[in-house]
């Protein structure tokens, strides 16, 4: 995991370092990891042409500063300063013009020829918090960052932007509740997931209706595919290996509180449908359960708004417990707007709203904890474009039901919550790029899992 810092963090922690080593050396630090990263992004500066775009602000003088280190490499390097309408022609383009600090729209110059962009902190123009363009900004080839990553580099058109991004640490310590995954995070998850009887990982599955049987289906395999020992699926089909069990009225879910007695989490909602009482139903199974539990889709929504759903879990001993899954749709339907540009923030509010641990699912995906939970987030965005088919939420909801059903140490709900996106993107990433169904998912699930090397 990296941590992921908003400005106001990173310049907390700049004043640490600097008031101990003085300013000059930290910018001496940024200064040479830019080089360095230049040096790696055309191979050799040795005879190449660099130009530095370059600011009024801290950014700037890190861009001035790697000048000498360049130099002495045997580059040929020329600083343009902010209000140049074309730089020249080049290699490489050092974009050091504004950085975390920026708040009026940016026109970055026209480049000549195709040189490669190496931005310094963050793309000039991308705001560090939201990813969002304030006026316009070069597309970066590369991005090194340094004390931490933003947040504006993981979402919005700042992911795009970016480009590859790096981190330079910089000897910074920098206090911040977000990290962001990637698949190392994932290889200490085999190990774990073993247990000594199927009860011990056993997962409670109420999906699917008679307009969706798949939902039920996809929930059981996503699980069964994580490691659960044991699904029990109230719902219209399942795979064979899933135990099926009657299900009752919407207004009488809270029978299978009893049904459910040894699973060690449940997975309640998708394909689900709107039926009379199924608000009141469910109301109802999350106070007679006390399992951590995946609330997605259709489960819900049924609440109809998210006061209703901080209501249904403010009786339970650990509402952070329930993880709530939703897409921006039915953020749009609980909340009466979309959740905007930024994904932190906007899982944050849902879950400082509602008690819950939530994952707010995106091509960004976005998990927080309420603050009286410890408050941590995470970031992940290891899902490709393929995922935007229908039927991997449902994937998803079963594979966080495996992990929080675990007898492992993982770590909270919300860590959980966010090793299973990470998993569901690593395993979409092992499927075909165009095509990927959502039944081809828990076999991806299980590939990485047991480390399977298929060339991805």
């Amino acid at each position: 995991m990296r941590p992921v810092a908003v400005p106001e963090e990173l310049r907390a922690a700049d004043a640490v370092l600097a008031d101990r080593l003085g300013l000059d050396q930290l910018v001496a630090r940024a200064s040479f990891a830019l080089a360095s990263a230049a040096r790696v992004l055309l191979g050799s500066v040795a005879g190449r042409r660099i130009v530095v775009w370059a600011g009024p602000g801290l950014n700037g003088q890190d861009g001035r500063g790697a000048v000498r280190t360049l130099t002495r490499r045997g580059a040929k390097v020329q600083v343009v300063e902010v209000g140049a309408a074309t730089l020249p022609t080049c290699d490489l383009v050092l974009d050091c013009a504004f950085g975390t600090g920026l708040r009026r729209p940016v026109t970055p110059p026209r480049l000549s020829g195709a040189p490669l962009v190496l931005a310094c902190d963050l793309p000039s123009g991308i705001d560090a918090v939201t990813g969002e363009v304030l006026g316009d900004a070069l597309r970066a080839d590369a991005t090194v960052t340094f004390g931490a990553l933003k947040p504006g580099l993981l979402q919005g058109i700042g992911r795009d932007r970016a480009g590859r991004v790096t981190l330079a640490p910089l000897g910074l310590e920098v206090a911040t509740t977000c990290q962001l995954l990637d698949d190392d995070d994932l290889t200490t998850l085999a190990p774990v997931l073993h247990h000594r009887h199927k009860w011990s990982a056993a997962v409670g599955v109420l999906a699917g209706s008679p307009t969706m049987r798949g939902a039920g289906h996809l929930v059981a395999d996503g699980a069964l595919r994580s490691g659960a020992g044991m699904v029990r699926l109230a719902g219209e089909s399942g795979p064979i290996e899933a135990v099926e069990v009657p299900r009752p009225p919407a207004s009488s879910f809270s029978e299978l509180a009893v049904v459910f007695e040894r699973c060690r989490a449940l997975v309640v909602g998708p394909g689900l449908g709107q039926t009379p009482g199924q608000a009141e139903g469910l109301a109802a199974l999350l106070r007679a359960t006390v399992q951590p539990v995946v609330l997605d889709a259709d489960g819900l929504t049924s609440f109809g708004d998210l006061a209703a759903v901080g209501r249904a879990l403010r009786h339970r001993a650990n509402p952070a417990s329930v993880v709530l899954t939703p897409h921006d749709g039915e953020v749009a339907k609980l909340t009466g707007h979309a959740p905007g540009p930024d994904r932190l923030a906007a899982a944050r509010a849902l879950a400082e709203a509602t008690g819950a641990t939530v994952l707010l699912k995106g091509p960004t995906t976005a998990v927080a904890q309420p603050t009286a939970a410890g408050g941590q987030s995470y970031l992940v965005t290891s899902g490709p474009p393929s995922l935007a088919t229908a039927g991997t939420g449902d994937v998803l909801a079963g594979i966080l039901g495996a992990l929080l059903a675990s007898p492992a140490e993982l770590g909270d709900a919300a860590r959980r919550a966010a090793l299973a996106a990470q998993l569901h993107g690593a395993a979409a990433r092992r499927g075909p790029g165009v095509g990927l169904r959502a039944t081809d998912l828990p076999d991806l699930v299980a590939q990485v899992l047991s480390g399977a090397d298929h060339g991805r």
